[in-house]
């Protein structure tokens, strides 16, 4: 739970958050950018990301429906921004969470990194709502937490 004067997390840690690839990729097209930057840009936050999630974006960002959006080095440059700016958990074994199997990862590195924050715009993970100490929330929803 959030301590509202100085945003530390339960354990008086940085507050660590897991954006979903729906998030960065609406951000990398310049939909969610201004929604996103408190939590690029405030001290306390820590993204967490996995090397799973990092080829995920990277896959994404290079389909037809996508591509016309990204110049390639673009796209390098902010995964190399992200992994130079981010702790990058391994994660083995990846059981079934999710309805979406293909969120199953995600699930299980906010389980691994103990996250404070999943933060998703996919309904699958928006309404299991919390997975270990881990809440799964829209971005305007850790946004109204943090106010």
């Amino acid at each position: 739970m959030l301590l509202e004067n100085n945003y530390m997390n339960r354990n008086n840690k940085r507050i660590r958050v897991i954006i979903d690839t729906n998030l960065y990729i609406s951000m990398l097209i310049g939909k969610r950018i201004v929604e996103l930057r408190p939590i690029f840009a405030h001290p306390k936050y820590e993204l967490v990301i996995t090397n799973a999630l990092i080829q995920e974006i990277r896959l994404v960002t290079s389909r037809p429906k996508f591509i016309r959006y990204f110049k390639h080095e673009d796209v390098e440059e902010f995964l190399q921004y992200l992994t130079n700016n981010s702790i990058c958990y391994q994660i083995e074994k990846i059981p079934k969470r999710c309805r979406d199997p293909k969120d199953d990862f995600l699930l299980e590195l906010a389980v691994v990194a103990d996250a404070d924050y999943l933060l998703s715009g996919d309904s699958d993970l928006i309404e299991i709502k919390q997975i270990g100490n881990c809440r799964i929330l829209t971005v305007n929803e850790l946004l109204e937490t943090i106010v």
